[in-house]
């Protein structure tokens, strides 16, 4: 029998959305594995309160990247608990916990930084020397990072996964007031958007692109379930002369349990700018619920694990809208319909066996003093195909201009052909 792991998760986040909720359901399947897990986060946050409801909770106040009560106290519990990985998520707790982790020495845990995100760091000083690797969470978010010259050894990629619907959340919830009955509303369709009330997550965009739909069909409803910053910004549109006929229909429900929008949608509209990886869409195809969305980062990679809905050419919002009403009124393309999904395509079981190997393996790197080299320059022959060359390590001359690339292009021709 192999010895449990025993893992430490920071994150520092306020909010309350797909990040929030993978780490919970990592942290429940890593305990029901066996393994030992807590959770560090602020208090007063969704993060903290589930965490605690699930007896797996450090609080924290991480006030800052200085805040030496957070260091300490995150010192502390690394050394009682004999934390193996450390996993942080956010700025601040990256650097706390590297540092924490850090002066712990040689007896210091391996410290991953995950990454759930698909916007641009603002600085990759924590992504190069905060963290032994990088866990990202699809495959187009570590080409991210491979292209700002993060070594490729250092980050892997490991596609998250999801509950099966309903386990782990007790009885089944009741219908929300805030959706059309089943009565004399019973043909009514529902267009399903989720997420923060952000930017990036196109509420605004798509809310003007569908109006002239709703307008149209009186059978429609859009529900944007979520909260965030740009909430009032949309309440104000809706306040406009613009949307008087069709304000009725548009339902801002706030934080709620998804379930009971799953299974009386229509259709999930993902109208994100970018995305690094939707749970949102393996949620609404586990409740067999079509999806459309843009044709971009992970949105491409969560649609590989089944294949019910569309994608559209990104920041096409007319184009979006258009095909989302079409899907949610089933006016489908010929053969169109059929929800297909690989089998075991949305269980979070195999994210966290992956997962678990990963962490294992950076153990043994850390046990054989590894931590930190490239494996592929040294081991088994192999070599980093991004490796210097001896020459430049040795700091010789390159030729310079374009003469100089020309007398190196012929040495190179002249080397394969045989010339020389």
């Amino acid at each position: 029998m192999t010895t449990p792991l025993r893992i430490l998760h920071l994150d520092c986040t306020r909010g309350q959305g797909g990040q929030e909720k993978d780490h919970i359901h990592e942290a429940c399947e890593f305990r029901r594995r066996g393994h030992i897990y807590w959770i560090g986060a602020r208090p007063d946050t969704f993060l903290l309160r589930i965490a605690q409801k699930k007896d797996m909770a450090l609080s924290l106040p991480m006030r800052s990247n200085f805040d030496l009560f957070s260091f300490l106290t995150i010192r502390r519990f690394l050394k009682s608990e004999k934390i193996d990985i450390l996993v942080t998520s956010s700025y601040i707790d990256a650097v706390l916990g590297w540092f924490a982790a850090l002066s712990l020495g040689g007896n210091r845990p391996v410290v991953v930084r995950q990454r759930h995100l698909l916007n641009p760091p603002k600085g990759m000083l924590p992504f190069r020397r905060f963290c032994d690797f990088i866990v990202a969470v699809s495959d187009i978010a570590r080409f991210g990072y491979i292209e700002r010259k993060i070594p490729f050894w250092k980050v892997v990629a490991i596609p998250r996964g999801i509950p099966e619907p309903g386990e782990g959340k007790g009885p089944s919830p009741s219908p929300s007031t805030d959706l059309p009955d089943n009565g004399r509303h019973a043909n009514d369709r529902v267009i399903l958007q989720i997420g923060t009330f952000q930017r990036d997550k196109g509420q605004l965009p798509l809310l003007e692109a569908l109006r002239p739909h709703l307008a149209m069909n009186p059978s429609l409803h859009l529900v944007l379930l979520g909260e965030g910053p740009l909430r009032p910004n949309v309440e104000r549109r809706l306040a406009s002369e613009r949307f008087a006929d069709v304000k009725d229909r548009i339902h801002l429900p706030g934080f709620a349990n998804p379930v009971p929008y799953y299974q009386r949608a229509s259709v999930l509209a993902v109208s994100s700018f970018r995305e690094a990886y939707s749970l949102v869409i393996l949620e609404a195809f586990s409740h067999e619920l079509p999806v459309v969305g843009f044709r971009q980062g992970g949105v491409i990679e969560a649609f590989s694990r089944g294949n019910f809905g569309e994608l559209v050419p990104p920041w096409n919002f007319p184009l979006l809208a258009e095909r989302t009403v079409a899907w949610a009124l089933r006016d489908l393309p010929p053969g169109g319909g059929a929800a297909r999904f690989l089998p075991g395509s949305f269980d979070i079981a195999r994210s966290v066996e992956r997962t678990e190997s990963f962490y294992r393996w950076a153990l043994e790197r850390k046990k054989a003093g590894e931590l930190g080299k490239n494996l592929y320059e040294t081991f088994g022959g192999r070599i980093d195909p991004f490796a210097r060359t001896a020459e430049k390590i040795e700091g010789a001359a390159e030729p310079e201009g374009r003469a100089g690339r020309e007398k190196k292009e012929r040495e190179i021709s002249g080397g394969l052909d045989g010339s020389r």
